[in-house]
């Protein structure tokens, strides 16, 4: 399985080059570039090359035993081709034939793969890191929905009526909210237990609950653009309360022992985990706020502001996190310098982003996007040459030990 945990890295870099590519074709645009059909491209690895890779790769090595690990090779070799199969197609197509038989046989391989996982930690399921792990590749399951009729309504000429928009949310919020969400968790959850930090349970349970079920009428919040009914209103305040309260529970169970965990991590993982706690404390006050309609419809007006807050997610606080999770399980080797380039890339394209329309003519919008790009694929580029070539002495030294036993 070590050899497995370069590929996430791998599509974290290309989907990088896509975004940057995606930003100067915004600035400059280029012959022959399809920006939807790269956008779609870049999204996928992003998702699936680089986050629920990393996740799911994870959760095998970190929950199961290694007598149970090698039954999964195989599938996780197909799943890969299949994200690089997406690559492929959608640059070409978008939503079309070939991308979505590609995008279904990976549903299908990774719910084959959830099913065995369920079934190898079912003696399991009440340790709470395993909880997450499994709840997270549930809800994986439930917005695989979400594609399948995106990329109907595409084939049929339906690429821009609502029910393709609101299909288009429902699959980001059940993988941001459910999968990503809980994925992260799942490895933090370890992560105490690993370091021997061993935190209130009943706190923790109500969290856990929680979060889970507010996850669900959360979806509402994607749906205010619409102008609905006040009950889906009504749902939205809840489920953005909902998730409000589960932070409360979970910053009361670790009241005590922030310090302790603090001292156990090494300083560059503390770096790398502020901005992830801060990015989750405002993904839920942000959420609340959206339920204002104004603040809703201002959301879905100003495109920077969608990208803003996904960005602020995907890279504050799941891409962080997982790097961070990388380094603590000396599954990469991290230089302070290009920790820092991610860092002052990422927050500085939030703050272009939010400013566009604030301060017109201050300053030229588009060229500082491209800047910023640049500097988070540098930064990137570091942090994955150097997980590529720990990944690769890992494998070598495991192939001297088994060699020498043989």
């Amino acid at each position: 399985m070590q050899r497995l945990i370069k590929f996430p890295l791998v599509f974290l870099f290309i989907a990088a080059l896509i975004g940057l590519a995606l930003r100067w074709h915004y600035y400059q645009p280029m012959t022959g570039f399809t920006y939807p059909y790269w956008l779609h491209a870049h999204s996928h690895l992003m998702f699936l090359g680089w986050v629920f890779n990393a996740l799911s790769i994870g959760y095998v090595i970190c929950f199961l035993p290694e007598e149970l690990q090698s039954w999964y090779k195989k599938p996780f070799y197909i799943i890969n081709l299949l994200v690089l199969g997406m690559l492929i197609t959608f640059p070409i197509q978008g939503y079309g034939v070939y991308s979505i038989v590609v995008s279904t046989l990976h549903t299908m391989v990774v719910i084959v793969v959830s099913i065995r996982f369920f079934k190898d930690t079912n003696k399991k399921k009440n340790d709470n890191a395993v909880w997450f792990a499994r709840t997270s590749l549930l809800f994986f399951i439930i917005s695989a929905f979400g594609p399948f009729v995106v990329g109907a309504l595409a084939a049929n000429g339906l690429g821009q009526s609502d029910g393709y928009y609101l299909s288009i949310y429902y699959y980001l919020h059940f993988q941001y909210n459910g999968v990503f969400t809980f994925g992260i968790f799942a490895f933090f959850f370890y992560l105490l237990k690993q370091k021997g930090v061993y935190i209130d349970l009943q706190y923790i349970k109500k969290f856990r609950w929680i979060l889970f079920i507010s996850c669900f009428p959360a979806y509402a919040l994607s749906t205010l653009w619409t102008s609905p009914p006040m009950f889906v209103y009504i749902l939205a305040l809840l489920g953005a309360l909902g998730q409000l309260i589960a932070l409360y529970y979970l910053l009361q169970s670790m009241r005590s022992h922030w310090i302790q965990f603090i001292s156990l991590i090494s300083p560059l993982t503390r770096v790398l985990l502020i901005i992830p706690l801060i990015a989750f404390v405002l993904k839920l006050i942000l959420q609340l706020f959206s339920v204002h309609p104004s603040v809703a419809m201002l959301a879905y007006e100003r495109r920077f502001y969608v990208i803003a807050y996904l960005h602020l997610v995907l890279i504050g606080m799941i891409s962080l996190f997982l790097i961070a999770w990388y380094n603590e399980q000396r599954w990469i080797t991290l230089k302070r310098i290009y920790v820092y380039l991610l860092i002052i890339g990422f927050v500085t394209s939030e703050l272009v982003m939010i400013s566009v329309g604030q301060w017109p003519g201050l300053f030229n919008i588009q060229e500082w996007m491209i800047i910023t790009s640049i500097i988070l694929v540098i930064g990137i580029t570091g942090i994955v040459i150097g997980g590529i070539r720990m990944t690769n002495k890992r494998s070598h030294s495991y192939q001297k030990v088994n060699s020498k036993e043989q």
